[in-house]
């Protein structure tokens, strides 16, 4: 799967594009696009892909992504809610620039905490809580919303998310500096085949050939635009693909085996040993994290 460079739809009487579609399934492409973007996914419990991140969405998945950066949402056969439940997998985007408020309009001293937010937007936002509930009701009145209404919506969609703190970021740095350099083509190629085969078992020969260089070539391509080796990369990717396992089951529906096993890790010792190199914390330890704000939550 290749990422491919996305045309947003531009309507002479929209400056602006904005979107709810229903569908069944989602098998959408690895790509990227000039303009930024908030997308709400309900209703799936597919896997969400942001630059080098690998997620599952929320049953409200709201992101919140910053130009050019790689994305997709794929809900895999044996993920299926819609088979589940019979609901349908509703999708509503919102693609802009910030130009449509003029040239100069995240420069104005009214806009320091949403330039701040926009530059956190370059590594992908993940949004929850009360905030997401909010602007959840927003973009249900934008899809609909009409002349200078749309305007005001979106502004009041980018103040509130502005104004919070209920969001973290998905990809790692490393990744947003990196992405557009030289070679980026070919680390294109890389990436997409890690995000279809992280919890497979993937040998140095293997992503050698998809970037069609030799072993040693690549080692030396691959630490040279992400500062990082290979296994570096795809440990992390899995390690956040587990961390995420966790946040959401809190353990309760899956064991750390069965976790680590999920991730592409055949070794729980291995697993147990990065984790806590990537995360500061064991696996139990930080179940029991999410636990205890759950509990504090609830009382």
């Amino acid at each position: 799967m290749k990422p491919f460079f996305e045309k947003v739809p531009k309507l002479s009487n929209q400056s602006f594009f904005v979107k709810k579609d229903y569908c069944a399934s989602l098998h959408m492409q690895y790509h990227y696009h000039p303009e930024f973007e908030l997308t709400l996914t309900e209703n799936s419990s597919g896997k969400r892909f942001v630059g080098n991140s690998v997620e599952l969405m929320e049953k409200d998945d709201l992101v919140f992504i910053g130009k050019n950066l790689p994305h997709c949402f794929i809900e895999e056969e044996n993920d299926s809610t819609v088979k589940k439940n019979g609901i349908p997998i509703a999708l509503t985007v919102v693609q802009f620039n910030f130009e449509i408020f003029g040239d100069s309009f995240l420069e104005l001293p009214e806009c320091s905490k949403i330039r701040a937010m926009v530059h956190a937007s370059k590594r992908g936002l993940s949004i929850y809580g009360e905030t997401s509930k909010r602007i959840k009701k927003k973009m249900i009145q934008l899809v609909d919303a009409t002349y200078a209404n749309r305007l005001v919506l979106l502004l009041e969609i980018l103040n509130i998310l502005s104004e919070s703190d209920e969001y973290r970021t998905l990809s790692s740095g490393h990744f947003t500096k990196q992405y557009h350099t030289v070679g980026y083509h070919r680390l294109n190629e890389v990436y997409n085949f890690m995000i279809q085969n992280f919890k497979n078992d993937i040998q140095l020969k293997q992503v050698a050939e998809v970037a069609n260089l030799s072993e040693t070539a690549f080692c030396r391509f691959f630490k040279k635009r992400t500062l990082k080796t290979f296994k570096e990369v795809l440990a992390e990717m899995r390690i956040n693909y587990a961390s995420d396992l966790i946040r959401k089951n809190e353990l309760q529906t899956m064991s750390i085996q069965e976790v680590a096993e999920a991730s592409g890790f055949h070794n729980i010792s291995n697993f147990n040993r990065q984790f806590k190199k990537i995360m500061h914390k064991s696996p139990s330890d930080y179940a029991k994290q999410f636990n205890a704000s759950a509990s504090v939550s609830t009382n």
